[in-house]
């Protein structure tokens, strides 16, 4: 299967799980399971959605998780998959028994058997849409509030000399997420692309059209649903003023070190194949940019960071 492809299917997943996910999501109360040796709670965590382990992964409760989904991206090969939504394996939950299962709510009913077993282990079942940017933030500051608890007030004395953070998760994003201004209104009609071959353009309702919005900046797809395949006559007649692709990347462990080299204008133009031939504004002024970031299609605080990356865009191209 080439990248585009994949990018075009892993895309279509996460448009079907967001176009089927309903109604508002139930109240949490945390546990407090105490071990034998120890008065601090015991908490363990079974990811079962790929989007929910980046955020608490991000919060810093990566090594609390016990069981994780069958297509998660970012937890240790050796967390147990426990499943996916064709199917949650229960006898991996048994025997990793957490405290705390996590999953991305949608219509789709849990098992009576996972519930049964839930109940009588004393599992706590947390579910959040992730239908937009806003369920996102949500969600994480959910999930900073169930474990680090509300903040109170000023930061404390004691918060400083130990240098905990007590800001919540949507505060950062939406510092991402904000209006650029001037800036992005340089940036024109802007269309975001997941894929080349076949031209597949992120519209209405998908998390990087909204995050164009929230940017400031106009979307060149303006009605339509999440994904939206076009041919070379419908893109040169939409003419956008700018081109963005997503295009995620496995990051290699040379990527780990050193900052990422500056791609071309050239290699950029490559990226996009027999497009950037076409009579398209974008083309012709340059306008145009890769986000390789590899959850840059993930329903998670890593759109933050994809944010900040078109922010960039945005800021050459108004020079």
């Amino acid at each position: 299967m080439t990248t585009a492809r994949y990018i075009l299917s892993f895309y279509a997943v996460l448009c079907a799980l967001v176009l089927v996910s309903c109604g508002p999501s139930p109240s949490v109360t945390p546990v407090a399971k105490k071990s034998e040796n120890t008065e601090q709670l015991e908490v363990r965590m079974a990811a079962l959605s790929p989007a929910i382990a980046v955020m608490l992964r991000d919060l810093g409760f990566e090594d609390r998780i016990v069981a994780k989904h069958d297509y998660d991206m970012v937890l240790s090969g050796q967390v147990p998959a426990a499943g996916s939504e064709l199917g949650f394996d229960l006898e991996v939950l048994i025997e990793t028994n957490p405290t705390h299962l996590f999953f991305q709510k949608t219509s789709a009913e849990r098992s009576p058997k996972l519930l049964q077993i839930a109940d009588e282990r004393g599992w706590i079942l947390f579910e959040r849409p992730l239908n937009t940017l806003d369920d996102i933030a949500v969600a994480m500051d959910d999930l900073y509030y169930l474990f680090k608890g509300a903040p109170q007030g000023q930061p404390t004395e004691f918060d400083v000399m130990q240098d905990q953070d007590r800001t919540p998760p949507s505060e950062g994003l939406a510092l991402a997420w904000d209006d650029l201004g001037p800036i992005a209104d340089a940036a024109g009609k802007v269309l975001v692309l997941g894929s080349v071959d076949p031209i597949g353009a992120m519209g209405p309702g998908s998390y990087h059209h909204q995050l164009i919005t929230r940017l400031g900046a106009t979307p060149a797809v303006a009605e339509g649903s999440m994904w939206i395949e076009l041919d070379y006559e419908d893109l040169i007649a939409l003419n956008p003023d700018s081109i963005i692709l997503i295009s995620p990347q496995q990051q290699t462990e040379d990527d780990r070190f050193g900052e990422p080299a500056v791609p071309t204008l050239d290699e950029i133009k490559g990226a996009f194949g027999p497009l950037a031939d076409l009579p398209i504004a974008a083309f012709e002024s340059g306008r145009v940019g890769v986000i390789d970031h590899p959850l840059g299609l993930l329903p998670s605080g890593a759109l933050g960071e994809v944010a900040d990356e078109i922010a960039a865009m945005f800021e050459l191209w108004a020079d």
